[in-house]
């Protein structure tokens, strides 16, 4: 992956460290994190944060933690930490490139996706947010974006940011 795709571009809840399990996929600055959880009785049975992958996060699923301001410290042996950028829900704006450069390189085209519900992209190896939201539970919303820059600013869904709720 490349180094700063995402970035937060206003306002966050500060910055928190998180524990990386060895073994995990590397972490680069600008990637979005997340992690993973089962909780029974209120416990969670995974304590370290990850990557996001493609088409995430989804309201309901997946546990969005927010865009990652260093690199990961862990190896393939050994586990690390990570710091993350922490998002206020609705109210810190992220920023990247649409996954269609051509679908939003217009006002008009941006107005059409604003306050659509959308996930990340990773189709190619590069984070993207792909502005063509296809279900109710992505839980990134369109808030703004830059139409000669082919950019787009969202913001998270506080519930993208915790799953299995029974």
């Amino acid at each position: 992956m490349a180094r700063n795709n995402i970035k937060v571009i206003n306002i966050s809840g500060g910055v928190r460290e998180y524990e990386v399990a060895s073994g995990a996929t590397a972490i680069l600055p600008g990637e979005p994190l997340m992690f993973t959880p089962t909780y029974t009785s209120g416990v969670s049975d995974v304590n370290t944060a990850i990557v996001l992958t493609d088409t995430k996060p989804v309201i309901g699923t997946d546990s969005f933690l927010g865009i990652a301001s260093s690199a990961g410290t862990h190896s393939s042996s050994v586990a690390g930490v990570v710091n993350c950028i922490i998002p206020i829900p609705f109210a810190t704006l992220i920023r990247g490139a649409a996954t269609s450069a051509t679908a939003v390189d217009t006002a008009s085209e941006l107005t059409g996706f604003l306050f659509d519900l959308v996930v990340f992209d990773l189709t190619s190896s590069v984070y993207t947010i792909d502005q063509a939201g296809d279900a109710d539970t992505g839980g990134l919303r369109i808030e703004d974006g830059n139409p000669s820059k082919s950019t787009l600013d969202v913001s998270v869904d506080a519930r993208a940011m915790r799953s299995d709720v029974a």
